[in-house]
């Protein structure tokens, strides 16, 4: 668990210049001591032996939705957090493209650039690609060996995972992926940070003076 710090202090997530939603929801789901208690007991798990870290996280993200890698050497590390791509439509689902679809070349892993980390969720191959403007997540059904499809579910707003598919279409055509789209805009993103902070100083004890 990562050391206390004092409440007054601004949150963990406010460092960091490509804060998305999604930092958020990590954020509460770290100050929650029922998901901190079934984290921890996945890290000893996985230092004892009896499970995989990517086995542990896949159990982690299908209760939790998101989660942190349960890797001990690198616990709570914000960088190599896993969400669910149906509850996060900037992740890209990756799939062998059906036949008869046009669709021949393959995806050479240099393209993809810098790789942060890469893991075994279930049956998905989950690569985080390193990038200054928000790192981009994708889930590989399969294997690289053959030509794939990104699968872009049909939705109400599907407007953030096109967004999010464009990114990576520029990656792998040597352009700069540039920002993500589900960026929280200055004023909503003090709001949150407010609101994380007013969450450390409950938890602290604060008072309702304190607070205000």
């Amino acid at each position: 668990m990562p050391p206390e710090r004092d409440w007054r202090a601004p949150p963990d997530e406010a460092g960091s210049d490509a804060l998305a939603y999604s930092d958020i929801a990590l954020g509460y789901l770290s100050r929650n001591p029922t998901y901190r208690a079934d984290y921890t007991r996945a890290l000893r798990r996985v230092k004892r032996g009896t499970i995989t870290a990517d086995d542990a996280t896949t159990r982690l993200v299908r209760r939790w939705g998101i989660s942190f890698h349960a890797e001990p050497a690198t616990a709570f590390d914000p960088k190599l957090a896993v969400a669910r791509p149906d509850l996060s439509p900037t992740n890209i689902v990756l799939a062998p493209a059906p036949v008869d679809t046009g669709a021949t070349q393959l995806i050479d892993e240099k393209q993809l650039g810098t790789i942060r980390a890469r893991m075994r969720i279930g049956k998905y191959l989950h690569v985080i690609l390193a990038d200054s403007d928000g790192d981009e997540h994708i889930w590989i059904a399969g294997a690289l060996d053959g030509p794939l499809a990104m699968m872009l579910p049909i939705e109400a707003d599907p407007f953030a995972r096109l967004a999010a598919a464009e990114r990576l279409c520029r990656r792998l055509n040597g352009m700069a992926a540039g920002p993500p789209t589900l960026r929280p805009p200055p004023f909503r993103r003090l709001h949150l940070l407010t609101l994380l902070q007013v969450l450390d100083g409950l938890q602290a004890g604060a008072t309702q003076r304190e607070l205000a």
